[in-house]
Order: structure tokens, then sequence, then C-alpha cells
């Protein structure tokens, strides 16, 4: 019986080439390997891995047996391989899965290397419900002027001149189920006219179709379902419809909107929390408040009321504990750690310094003013009463080691006072015998 034949084409994921396919390589598929194998065999394999790398394998395989699922979202890989794949690897992809017939959901993030053009399989799908095209999996890679840079997008390859009419197919069909589109920041930016187009088509094919809110089931009215407005942070976005499970949501019914990745869920999908002082709302994957261990409320970074103290290890508000830091070494301390590493404010010269940094400043010859000086008295107070009791322990010990000395006068002994016995006595025991 004659072995299986093994058919192993150039790729990019293979060779570990960070950069952009050859020409050559982008005609041909990167991950095309014939093999044959059971399809038992290939399902039972793609039971323990995730939906993306059976995608990958079923390309590379050229065996649909492999992939059972209407999803493939590629942040599942990882950014070690998601950026590897190129428009080529995207087009097999697809194409062995029958994406124009099966794939529901469609999410590129971290496919940083492609622009579109493998994507073309899915034309005219009406199957497909939601498609995430932000690649960067950030919605806040730049701002301003950085975004009109010439160094920016440094990565960003996706263009509209690929992706757009495709998704133009897609509308136009009559039995279409795009629910959900998500496009990239760099594209709401830059408002072409080709989106602006796009946006406009977009609103008035969902309009044309009675959609009902999945929390109340009333009739959701609205003729922007991609927002429009002018000079908006959420120009280009998709509103009443959850990124999760693409259901609608009313005006009048709850729907969460995250501050950070720019989507928007039902109650169902995603428990949103909630920054006490602002009121934003940041999602599960992008929750970034600070909560406070004793009223338990949640804060966002802007506003930053929760606390670190660098003594005690405790995040607390400054509602149920007061807060100093030091404006010079930057450490903090509560209320109740303040006898530790106590922050005091000075009037004369308005700094902020803790015990610790003010007398360093005092050691090294620098502290000028009067204010701080009188701060640091106590402190010092203490230190040379702490300093007195020490030499006269030191002393202590020194007349009784002369003591014994002189009891015995076989024993040969040398002892000297440190420096700091030298500065009260003046003079510097030895003896010997």
């Amino acid at each position: 019986m004659a072995s299986p034949t093994k058919t192993i084409r150039s790729s990019s994921i293979s060779h570990g080439n960070d950069g952009p396919c050859s020409c050559s390589d982008q005609l041909s598929s990167c991950l095309s390997i014939n093999y044959y194998l059971p399809d038992s065999i290939l399902r039972f394999i793609g039971e323990y891995i995730l939906n993306s790398s059976r995608a990958i394998m079923a390309s590379a395989l050229s065996r649909s047996a492999c992939f059972d699922s209407d999803t493939l979202d590629f942040s599942d890989i990882g950014r070690s391989l998601a950026p590897k794949l190129t428009d080529s690897d995207i087009s097999s992809i697809l194409g062995s899965i029958d994406a124009v017939n099966t794939l529901k959901v469609l999410k590129l993030i971290g496919c940083t290397n492609i622009t579109g053009a493998g994507l073309d399989s899915l034309r005219g799908s009406i199957v497909l419900e939601q498609i995430d095209l932000s690649t960067s999996g950030n919605a806040t890679i730049a701002n301003g002027e950085a975004l009109f840079s010439p160094n920016f997008p440094w990565c960003f390859t996706l263009a509209e001149d690929s992706v757009i009419p495709i998704l133009d197919s897609i509308i136009a069909e009559k039995d279409r189920a795009l629910r959900h589109v998500q496009f990239p920041l760099v594209w709401r930016k830059k408002k072409s006219k080709q989106l602006v187009e796009f946006l406009e088509s977009y609103n008035l094919v969902k309009s044309s179709r009675l959609c009902l809110c999945v929390q109340c089931d009333d009739v959701v009215e609205s003729s922007v379902w991609m927002n429009q407005t002018k000079d908006s942070s959420d120009w280009g976005l998709q509103s009443h419809t959850c990124y999760e499970c693409t259901e609608h949501i009313c005006q009048d019914c709850e729907a969460g909107f995250c501050q950070d990745c720019r989507k928007q869920f039902c109650e169902d999908c995603c428990t949103m929390k909630i920054c006490e002082m602002c009121f934003s709302a940041f999602c599960i994957e992008c929750e970034d408040l600070e909560v406070c261990e004793v009223c338990d409320k949640y804060f966002c970074q802007d506003c930053m009321p929760v606390r670190f103290c660098d003594c005690c290890n405790r995040d607390r508000c400054m509602d149920c504990m007061p807060h100093w830091d030091c404006s010079r070494c930057g450490k903090s301390n509560c209320d109740e750690c303040a006898h530790e590493h106590n922050v005091q404010w000075c009037e004369v010269c308005e700094d902020e310094y803790c015990n610790d940094c003010r007398i360093e400043v005092y050691n090294n010859g620098e502290l000028d003013c009067k204010g701080c000086r009188g701060l640091l008295l106590p402190l010092i107070m203490h230190e040379k009463e702490a300093l007195s009791r020490e030499n006269e322990m030191l002393k202590f010990v020194v007349i009784n080691a002369l003591n014994e000395i002189s009891k015995d006068p076989s024993k040969v002994m040398c002892i000297e006072s440190t420096g700091k016995v030298a500065q009260e006595d003046d003079c510097i025991v030895s003896a010997a015998v």
C-alpha cells in the first residue's frame, strides 16, 4: 500500500516570517497540506483545539471536516500567529470551510497583515451575521494629530477598496442576515467618501426591516443604526445592537456601552461595571476599574480616587480613607500609616514631601526652607534622643568590659568605642593588659 502523499507549500508561518508574503506566496495558499485522514479522527482532534486553529487545520489539510462551527474569531490564536496570516491564508481558510454558506460570525482581530482581498469568498453571503474588521483589537491606538502623522498607521493594511465592495454585495442580497459590522478606528477617523456612502446604505437597509428588542420585544424604531453624527468620537459605530449576541436593543431599554472597546452589550451578555464618579461603563473584557476594598465601589483610571498605600498595601477610596502622596518619591500613605511614612505639606514652599525625602534633602545640605526644617524638628529631636540612649548603652558595655579585665589580668582585650561615644566623651577607650 502506497504511503499517503504530502504537499507542503511555502508559508510565512512555517518560515517564521513576520513581514508580508511575496507575490508568489499570495498566489498560492501558504497553509496548503494534502494529507488523508479519516473524518472521525479530524473531528476528534478538533475537539481539543480552538475554532480558529481548527479552521487553519481545515485549510492545511483541505478537509472541511476539521471545522464544524459557524464562528471564526482569530483573536483566539493570539498575537504570535494571527499577524502572520496573509490574504491568501484567509482566502484558503474561508474557502476550505465553505464560509459563504456556513459562517455567521467573523472577527479579524489580530490579522494586521491583510488588505481584505482574502475576504472575497464572502461576497454575497446570506448567512453572515457579524463581521469585526477592527484588526488591531484596540479602539484607542491613536488620537488627534498622531492618527494622521506620516508614521501612522504603522502596521495597518486593511483597505476600504477591498472590503467595502464585499460588504455592499452582502447588504444588497434580499435574504441577507448581516446584523452587525464593527469598523476599525482608522477608517472611522478618516471618514472616507466610500465609507460614508456605505453607512448611508446600511442605515437604509436596516431601517427597511422589522427589528425587535431582545429585552422588551418592542419594535426598535430607529433610522440611524450607524452613527453619522459629525465630529462625534462614536462616528461609524453601530448602535441598538449587542456585540456579543447581535440581538437588537431599543432606546427605552438599558444597554451597556463600553468606553474602552466602544462596543454595546445587552444586559444578558455582559454585566457592565460603572465608575462611581464619571459614570463611564466598562465591559468585562476591558475592565480597567479600581475597586475600594471597604465600600466595594468601582472607579476608572481617569478619576483615580482609589489609592494604594505603600505601607499597609491596601486599596481604599478617598472617601473611606484619606491618602497623601509624596511629590518627590511618589509613595503614598493612608491616614492609618501616617506615623510610618508621614507625608506633610509645607505652608512656606508648598512642597508635599514624606519624612524620608525631607531628611535626605536635609542631610545633603539642600533643605533651605525654614518651613520644611520646622516640620523635621520633631523627628530630629526624636532621633537625637534615640542616639543619646544608644550612646549610654555603649558606655555601659565599655565600662563592664573594663571591669572584667581588671578582675582577670590574664585576659588581653582591646575595646574601641564608636564614633558616637567619642562625640560624647571626646575619647576612645583602649585597654590592654
